[in-house]
């Protein structure tokens, strides 16, 4: 990890957000009958989804429906709470694992829908952790002064990714993971303050692409162009899973120590929900109480990049985010890479 001193006089603070659910509703039983379906006479395990992840239900959007369609309706959620116009926005990231079109940048779809004519627009990805990284950027822009206010957004239409017709028990390993994943989009409104107790503080990331094989979407690139059987999300979740219990811990150690936060100052962590098992061990290895870790994944599924964002918003709504709080965002995801942001409401 890279240390930098922060000792901006401009703080970057998060003055509202807003999430999007579709109305569809997918239970793990309705998941599984739709795998056994389409398998060709093998049969998923009964329960698989929900013992292996913690996902109960998840949303699917209906056909048609667009990443940046998602998070357009999310950030409108985000900007009517902050009480910012469209046009008052000066940055508009869109920081997603899915995206629109190959070209051009969906932030430009994303730009359209909301009406934010004034901002400048890009494209921010990394997998899971693209809108913690998009959230770094916006962070970067203020404390620089290059920008009073930005709007990430996160539109994750994951749904066409799933590969239900599935041949047998190794072909379940690598298609497991995506019978967790749910749509949603999520936004937050960032904006520069003069307030010094509370914000965004930098961020903490760390990569390692040696691992970039164990989850993926090959296809819509230059290595395998628009091969139909490459479109499918694959993942190796115990060897990814075994790199973020064995990284992320580390990383909010280090954050902690260069905060000079105690674990008993953070009131929240909101992590990526990929796994509540991975959730929990991660805590425990913390020595952190699970209870104060915030949980979607039962509700939402694996929302990708929307995650994170998605369940602050939650946390928030429900009371377990409150001003003057210390929270930190926490991600894992494919390629490898850990990320964690800490923020003070």
């Amino acid at each position: 990890m890279n240390e930098h001193r922060h000792d901006s006089k401009i703080r970057a603070v998060v003055s509202g957000t807003g999430r999007h659910l579709p109305d569809e509703v997918w239970t793990s039983e309705m998941v599984e009958a739709r795998v056994n379906r389409e398998s060709g006479g093998w049969t998923i395990p009964k329960d698989i989804v929900r013992m292996a992840a913690g996902v109960v239900e998840r949303r699917y959007a209906p056909e048609g429906t667009s990443s940046s369609e998602l998070a357009a309706r999310a950030a409108r959620r985000a900007l009517d709470e902050s009480g910012l116009e469209p046009q008052a926005i000066d940055l508009l990231i869109f920081a997603s694992a899915s995206h629109d079109v190959a070209e051009p940048a969906t932030a430009n779809m994303l730009q359209a829908a909301v009406g934010c004519d004034n901002a400048a627009v890009m494209d921010v990805k990394n997998a899971c952790n693209s809108f913690l990284n998009g959230l770094e950027v916006a962070h970067a822009f203020i404390e620089t002064g290059r920008a009073g206010r930005v709007l990430v957004a996160a539109g994750e239409r994951l749904s066409p990714t799933i590969k239900w017709n599935i041949a047998d028990n190794t072909d379940l390993a690598a298609r497991l993971a995506a019978l967790t994943l749910g749509d949603a989009g999520a936004a937050f409104v960032v904006e520069a303050s003069a307030e010094r107790d509370r914000g965004l503080f930098p961020g903490a990331f760390e990569s390692d692409g040696r691992h970039w094989e164990l989850s993926t979407v090959l296809g819509g690139g230059s290595l395998y162009g628009g091969a139909p059987d490459r479109m499918f999300f694959e993942c190796r979740s115990a060897k990814l899973q075994q790199l973020a219990v064995e990284r992320v811990p580390r990383l909010v150690e280090q954050m902690l120590l260069k905060l000079d936060w105690s674990l008993d100052d953070v009131a929240l962590v909101v992590p990526h929900q990929v796994s509540r098992s991975v959730i929990e061990r991660v805590a425990a290895l913390l020595g952190f109480p699970k209870d104060r870790c915030m949980v979607t994944l039962d509700r939402f599924g694996n929302t990708a990049a929307a995650s994170i964002p998605l369940a602050f918003d939650v946390a928030r709504e429900e009371g377990r985010a409150v001003a003057g709080d210390k929270v930190l965002l926490v991600g894992g995801a494919a390629g490898f890479s850990a990320a964690v942001i800490p923020i003070v409401l």
